[in-house]
């Protein structure tokens, strides 16, 4: 009898601990000041970005923040009574989820003034890792640099943070802490990591992802709507609309042959006016 209580006294206290243990995971919480160059000798756009790294459920959050921070240091909070909340600010607009069990991203992008929300693979970045290290906010950090959707790009990452990093930037053996194109249009900085503990259980998706469009999915309805705007008059003096070919990323390759040949069309009508 006493053995049977022993062991009732046992099971209930491993069950205890082990929800205990599910229901409160670890997250890395990385602040990056980002800055947006978009056209040289203007002045760039600052803003701030958390990404939140939820270790036991392999999924992350990135997002934009209301305030700066300039705490330039790492925190440790061992407060197991912390709950995390997500409040996602313009219907996710500034918003990236990743689900690294599905090696998968969600976003939002934008094509003639309308946001679709674009699925993306979590195994499309070509890293090549370089020898080069430096310290980053204490950590020892290591560069690797990669072509990625018309940019080249130079990251400092570390093994010692789980895997991660920035936006969509992804796909190296650590935390990406440190990230800029080479052409300066953008980049990535880290002003504070805090590490902690949240009663988490479940991580949802916060995009509707039923009618989800792929990458190229994506980039075929950026180059149909571009061609559109280019006869597009909203009145009879205008011209059409020229698009840019992308923003941080290229929507419309520059050998592209049905795009190039509407532009070409384009610039010829007007050309003899």
């Amino acid at each position: 009898m006493k053995e049977r209580v022993l062991s009732l006294i046992f099971i209930t206290i491993s069950s205890f601990y082990l929800f205990a243990q599910k229901d409160s995971v670890n997250i890395y919480q990385i602040e990056y000041e980002r800055t947006l160059t978009i056209e040289e000798g203007k002045r760039p756009f600052i803003g701030v970005y958390e990404l939140n790294k939820f270790v036991e459920l392999n999924k992350s959050i990135y997002t934009k923040k209301s305030k700066l921070k300039t705490t330039e240091v790492v925190t440790t909070d061992e407060d197991d009574d912390s709950r995390f909340t997500f409040t996602p600010t313009g219907k996710n607009i500034t918003t990236l989820f990743k689900d690294y069990n599905n090696a998968t991203f969600y976003s939002k992008h934008e094509v003639a003034y309308k946001y679709f929300v674009v699925k993306d693979s979590l195994n499309i970045f070509n890293w090549s890792i370089q020898n080069n290290t430096k310290e980053i906010l204490g950590f020892k950090c290591q560069l690797a640099t990669m072509d990625f959707r018309g940019r080249k790009y130079e990251a400092w990452f570390t093994p010692d943070l789980p895997v991660g990093g920035p936006y969509k930037y992804d796909g190296l053996p650590g935390m990406i802490l440190e990230l800029k194109s080479i052409d300066n249009f953008i980049s990535f900085k880290p002003i504070g990591i805090k590490n902690t503990k949240v009663k988490l259980a479940v991580l949802e998706n916060p995009f509707d992802t039923k009618g989800a469009l792929t990458w190229q999915d994506h980039k075929d309805l950026y180059k149909k709507k571009a061609i559109e705007l280019l006869s597009y008059r909203a009145n009879e003096n205008s011209r059409g609309v020229v698009s840019s070919r992308g923003g941080i990323e290229l929507y419309i390759d520059e050998d592209d042959k049905e795009y190039n040949d509407a532009l070409d069309k384009y610039y010829k009508k007007f050309s003899k006016n």
